[in-house]
C-alpha cells in the first residue's frame, strides 16, 4: 500500500513540474524584457502594423486543447474496440485506456509547459526588434539625437547608421511597443509545432503508422523474401497522422504573412517547438517503430518512485512486477514487456502493416 502512495504522489508531482513550467512561462512571457536598439532607416522593421492571422488564444486552443481532445477519443475508442472484440478482460482494458490518456496528457503538457517557458526566456533576454516595430514605435523624429546610443550617423539622413534607444518611441500604449521587442522565437510557431507535432507522434505510434524497415535477421531466414516482413500502411492512416504537422506549418506562416516575425524567427521557433515534442514523446512513450496500441512506458517501480536507480538494470521482487500489457494501474512495474509472440496474427511492432501472404494471392 506504501508503495501504491508513493506512486500516486509522484504522478501527482509530476504535473506539479508541468504546472512550475507553465506558471514561470507565463510569467516571463509578461515581464517587459530587454531592448535591443535598432536604426530607424532599417526597411527590415518597417513593415505596417497588421492584426494577427491567428490570434494566440485559437493558437492555444488548437495546439492544445485539440490534441488533448483527440488522444482523449483515440484511447477510449480503441477500448470500446478491444473490448468488444474480447480481447481483453473487463474493466482492465479501461484502466489501460485510463493509463494511456494520462501519459498522453502529461506528455503533451510539458512539451507546451517546457516550450512556452523557454520561448518566453528566450524573448526577454534577446530583445529583437519586430518587422513592424516603427509602425508601433511612433518615433520622436524631432529629437533623434537624444536617444542615440551607437553608430556613426548624427541625423536620419546620415550615410552611417544611428542607433536608438526604445526611449525615442511615442507609442502609449506599452503592451503595444513592449511586444514589437519580442520577435525571437516565434512563440505562435514553437507552441502549435511542439503540440502539433507531438500528436502527430501519438497518433502514428497509436495506429503504427510508420515506414517499414528490414530488422537484423539471422542468415537461416535469409531464404525468405523479406519483402513480406513488413507493408506500408494504408496512405488515409497516414494523411491523418500528417494533418497535425500541416496545421503548424499553416499557423508558423501566418507569422510572415502579418509581418510579426522574420524567417528566421520562425524557424528556430518551429524547430524548438518540434525537438521539444519529439523529446518529452520519447520520454513517455515507445518509438513509434514498437508501438502496437500499448505505446505508453509503464509506472515506476515504488522503490523507486522519487529518484532514478543508480544502476542501468535493476530487478524487483517477484511480487512487485506487473505483466506487461495486462494491468497499467498504478502498480510497482519494472519494465514493460511489447516484443510480439511468435505466433501473433497483428503486425509486427516497429514492422508497420502485416502484407498479404503470398498463399492468399
Amino acid at each position: 500500500m506504501a508503495g501504491l502512495t508513493r506512486l500516486w504522489l509522484l504522478y501527482v508531482a509530476d504535473w506539479l513540474i508541468v504546472v512550475v513550467f507553465a506558471v514561470a512561462g507565463a510569467v516571463l512571457n509578461r515581464i517587459n524584457g530587454y531592448h535591443r536598439p535598432f536604426t530607424l532607416s532599417d526597411a527590415s522593421i518597417a513593415f505596417p502594423l497588421k492584426p494577427d492571422i491567428v490570434s494566440l488564444p485559437l493558437a492555444g486552443v488548437v495546439s492544445g486543447v485539440g490534441p488533448v481532445v483527440v488522444i482523449a477519443l483515440s484511447c477510449l475508442l480503441s477500448a470500446f474496440v478491444r473490448h468488444h472484440r474480447a480481447l481483453e478482460r473487463g474493466a482492465n482494458v479501461f484502466r489501460r485506456a485510463a493509463w494511456e490518456v494520462n501519459v498522453g496528457w502529461l506528455g503533451l503538457a510539458f512539451a507546451l509547459a517546457t516550450t512556452l517557458f523557454i520561448t518566453s526566456g528566450l524573448k526577454d533576454m534577446v530583445g529583437k526588434p519586430r518587422p513592424d516595430l516603427l509602425a508601433r514605435c511612433v518615433p520622436d523624429l524631432a529629437n533623434i539625437e537624444k536617444y542615440a546610443v551607437g553608430g556613426l550617423g548624427t541625423t536620419l539622413d546620415s550615410e552611417a547608421a544611428l542607433l536608438v534607444s526604445s526611449a525615442i518611441c511615442q507609442q502609449t500604449d506599452n503592451k503595444v511597443l513592449y511586444d514589437g521587442f519580442a520577435a525571437f522565437p516565434s512563440g505562435h510557431s514553437s507552441f502549435s509545432s511542439a503540440g502539433m507535432v507531438y500528436l502527430s507522434l501519438w497518433l502514428c505510434a497509436h495506429w503504427s503508422v510508420a515506414i517499414p524497415f528490414m530488422d537484423y535477421y539471422h542468415p537461416r531466414h535469409f531464404r525468405e523474401d523479406v519483402r513480406n516482413k513488413a507493408a506500408a500502411p494504408p496512405l488515409w492512416q497516414v494523411a491523418v497522422c500528417l494533418a497535425p504537422v500541416g496545421v503548424a506549418l499553416f499557423i508558423c506562416s501566418t507569422r510572415y504573412a502579418d509581418f510579426h516575425h522574420a524567417g528566421v524567427d520562425i524557424v528556430a521557433g518551429a524547430a524548438l517547438g518540434t525537438v521539444l515534442a519529439w523529446f518529452t514523446f520519447r520520454l513517455f512513450h515507445l518509438p513509434i517503430r514498437r508501438g502496437r496500441g500499448s505505446l505508453a512506458w509503464g509506472p515506476r517501480s515504488s522503490d523507486h518512485a522519487f529518484l532514478a536507480p543508480l544502476k542501468s538494470s535493476h530487478k524487483l521482487r517477484d511480487e512487485e512486477r506487473g505483466e506487461a500489457g495486462d494491468n497499467y494501474e498504478l502498480r510497482d512495474i519494472n519494465h514493460l514487456d511489447t516484443e510480439p509472440s511468435p505466433s501473433s496474427n497483428e503486425p509486427l511492432a516497429g514492422e508497420g502493416h502485416r502484407p498479404i501472404s503470398a498463399a492468399a494471392t
